[in-house]
């Protein structure tokens, strides 16, 4: 098992440093041309996700790498290389997104155009604050965060969440609160193909 002190390379553009624009440009049948935004690794598009979607596909996400982490337990915590995290490492991390944007949330709800304070994601591994964490409390806790912010976003209203927000990823720009909840489906299955990835390699 690689030691948990390496600094660790994310499969993804990191959203407190490299800030870079995602766009993707597709035609139509008309020859208009578009600009969607999508992620450059896995493809996601935020705009494709609808309000109601947001909360069940956060719920299921973060269910399905509850059960990956359970069914996994005895390996949970190994890397398949050094620079990449564990699937225990990308549930914590999962937990804690769904923590800190449930946060984000209220506060948008309450301030007018906030600007948010990173994650720092990576300085949470790189710290070693998730050297303690197990697979059953893991899988608990996210499953609780889950529950907790499909429930506060369910509380809002459709106008509340056109409510602007300043984000830096994938590029800085004014966002609204339904977009952070996109977002938040992005981190989800996006990490569920990451842990995917490491029970494919580790097998």
């Amino acid at each position: 098992m690689a030691n948990s002190t390496t600094s660790v390379s994310k499969p993804r553009p990191p959203p407190d440093s490299e800030r870079r624009d995602t766009r993707r440009r597709a035609r139509c049948g008309c020859a208009n041309i578009a600009v969607v935004e999508a992620c450059e690794i896995c493809g996601f598009v935020w705009e494709s996700v609808s309000e109601n979607e947001i909360a069940p596909r956060i719920s299921r996400g973060a269910n399905s790498i509850a059960a990956a982490i359970r069914e996994n337990a005895a390996t949970a915590n190994v890397r398949p290389e050094p620079t990449r995290w564990s699937i225990l490492e990308y549930g914590a991390h999962v937990r804690d997104v769904l923590l800190h944007v449930r946060d984000r949330l209220i506060i948008g709800l309450v301030e007018d155009n906030p600007a948010f304070k990173p994650l720092y994601r990576d300085q949470r591994v790189d710290m070693h604050l998730y050297a303690a964490d197990k697979p059953s409390i893991v899988t608990n806790e996210l499953e609780m965060a889950a529950a907790l912010f499909a429930r506060t976003f369910n509380a809002t209203s459709s106008e509340q969440l056109d409510r602007p927000c300043q984000y830096v990823y994938p590029s800085e720009s004014t966002r609204s609160l339904r977009w952070m909840g996109q977002q938040v489906v992005h981190e989800v299955e996006h990490h569920q193909g990451d842990i995917a990835e490491n029970l494919r390699t580790l097998r």
